[in-house]
């Protein structure tokens, strides 16, 4: 028998008791609460549901394609049905304009796997949520996590897996194990078969688990169901998340809040914060330390000296191996080593901008060396972070993030408790020079009689300054920087008129001016333009105005993406 067929066998055998799975978890609280809300598409005529009381349903784990690309909740409002409507049987008809997507197939053949299982309801995340109130999306990331893991079954399509050779082909590679939302989606569900491009079963997570803890570096145990997620540290949970992508950076902490048993407001536009608030959120209901034990090795760049929470899942990278020390424990370590364990609380409180709490320390040459409560799980002793103490003022801050030090027992001498503050978040300026890059197209034939100059500093400007003349095309991509801060841009037309056009960066902010007429002779010399009649038109313009006026222009920036994409 081959691997394929006895997947498909296994798939069959556990069908049955699949559908008994949201039952047994119907117990749970939390499922009474969440069932009033979630949204469901019938298998068979695709019409969306709200059940009443709990249903069995099978949900779907994919890569998003273009949001126009995939079928949406404001799709199925254009749904129709046979003359037979009312009945479970009947067929759905689609628009031809919903048809041609991209995602109608994947969106057919799930509901159609659901149904030969037997399962009258599914979930999309594409077409089950109304994006377009932000209330009802709010809700359904909170309640994300606990939607897959009260399904029946989980189906995990990977569109770049699979060839006529090999139905496995690429496995290792797919970009679904690149992605932060398909995180939750592995561990949550007990039951998660995956399905290649061609919706051919390949296997599941059990029968991958060997080959998921190589993709993944999350253990088989917890794969399997073995071992519960509770009884992971926080930073091996986080060295999970690390490098995955998502296509809002909010949803870097979005998609982790289930994991961590973590309900937050969603704050699209909080950029980075996100993390740092979910991280807080974390902390006001566990005293677990490897939270602080992140070594950001990734960017060599970076500000020596941050605040104590981490700025991405990524500085977890290595923290796959870092366990929570025991309090009697770590406290029977200080004591081998002579230091007062009189006052070293398991807590730790949150003010403003600060954590306050109690740490083993001493001067050392980094600055302060403090003592976490946690080690490797190879380690005998624990790991130690370097903190700097704020001049003129009594907080700290965490100094050398690279080091994330493995004590010894000599490091432990000397050792004192301190009470501290230490800042969660710092804030430096940009260590990179900020640039700027513009592109510039035509609202006529004009191409052969444009040129720019790049001017060093803003002011007066002569065409002949700078870099020198060069030709203006449709594709010129023009950087400013600190050193290059002015761009003269000019056209001639074929009577000798001349327009120009200015670009710059002030205060990291860039601006556009046109110049004709007498504005034209005050700013720029154009001496050695042959001059003639100027003409008021605008050749060229920035590409995101439809207007051109001698009023400076902002450059407005792109559309964001949509908030769920994985």
């Amino acid at each position: 028998m081959s691997m394929i067929d006895a997947e498909n066998v296994l798939y069959n055998k556990w069908r049955p008791f699949s559908l008994f799975q949201p039952f047994l978890r119907a117990l749970r609280p939390i499922s009474s609460v969440w069932w009033r809300t979630m949204r469901l598409l019938h298998t068979k005529n695709l019409k969306l549901e709200t059940p009443t009381s709990v249903r069995p349903y099978a949900i779907l784990s994919h890569r998003w394609l273009a949001d126009r690309e995939e079928v949406s909740f404001q799709d199925l409002q254009h749904t129709q049905v046979s003359p037979s409507e009312g009945s479970d049987h009947a067929e759905p008809i689609f628009p031809s304009n919903i048809q041609s997507k991209q995602g109608f197939a994947k969106f057919q053949r799930a509901c159609e796997h659901a149904f030969q299982a037997h399962l009258k309801y599914i979930w999309i995340d594409t077409c089950c949520i109304d994006k377009s109130s932000s209330a009802e999306l709010s809700e359904a990331i909170n309640s994300m996590y606990a939607w897959y893991r009260d399904s029946a079954v989980c189906y995990v399509y990977l569109h770049d897996v699979g060839n006529d050779e090999d139905p496995q082909f690429g496995f290792e590679n797919a970009q679904w194990f690149k992605r932060g939302w398909t995180l939750q989606e592995l561990l949550a569900p007990d039951h998660v078969y995956f399905f290649n491009k061609d919706w051919i079963i390949i296997g599941s997570k059990a029968t991958f688990a060997s080959t998921l803890y190589q993709i993944t570096h999350i253990h088989q145990d917890i794969l399997l169901g073995n071992r519960h997620q509770r009884e992971s540290s926080i930073a091996e949970k986080m060295s999970w998340a690390a490098g995955r992508k998502t296509q809002r950076i909010e949803d870097r902490a979005y998609s982790l809040m289930g994991l961590f048993g973590i309900h937050m407001p969603i704050i699209y536009g909080e950029g980075d914060k996100a993390f740092k608030r979910l991280q807080l959120e974390i902390m006001k209901s566990s005293d677990d330390q490897t939270i602080f034990a992140w070594q950001d090795s990734i960017h060599s760049h970076s500000a020596r000296d941050r605040g104590l929470l981490a700025s991405t899942p990524d500085v977890f990278m290595g923290a796959s191996a870092v366990v929570a020390i025991d309090y009697s424990h770590f406290i029977n370590i200080l004591s081998k080593s002579r230091i007062p364990v009189d006052g070293l609380s398991r807590d730790y409180s949150i003010s403003n901008d600060g954590i306050q709490i109690t740490l083993p320390m001493k001067e050392a040459s980094e600055g302060w060396l403090a003592v976490l409560r946690c080690k490797g799980e190879d380690q005998e002793f624990p790991y130690g972070i370097y903190l700097k103490k704020i001049s003129g003022s009594d907080d700290f801050l965490r100094t050398s993030p690279t080091m994330l030090e493995q004590l010894e027992r000599k490091d432990l001498q000397h050792l004192t408790l301190r009470k501290i503050r230490i800042l969660v978040d710092h804030h430096t300026l940009p260590t990179t020079k900020r640039r700027q890059f513009f592109t510039f197209r035509s609202t006529d034939s004009v191409w052969k009689r444009c040129g720019y100059y790049v001017c060093p500093k803003p002011g007066g400007h002569d065409v002949g300054q700078g870099g020198g003349y060069k030709v203006l095309d449709p594709k010129t991509r023009i950087e400013l920087s600190n050193n290059m801060q002015c761009g003269c841009i000019y056209s001639q037309g074929p009577r000798g008129e001349v327009t120009v056009l200015l670009i710059g960066i002030e205060h990291h902010r860039p601006w556009v001016h046109l110049l004709a007429d007498a504005d034209l002779y005050r700013y720029v010399d154009t001496s050695p333009i042959r001059r003639q009649t100027l003409h008021n038109a605008s050749l060229v313009s920035s590409p995101t105005s439809s207007q051109s006026s001698s009023q400076a222009d902002l450059i407005s920036p792109p559309a964001p993406p949509s908030p769920t994409s994985p």
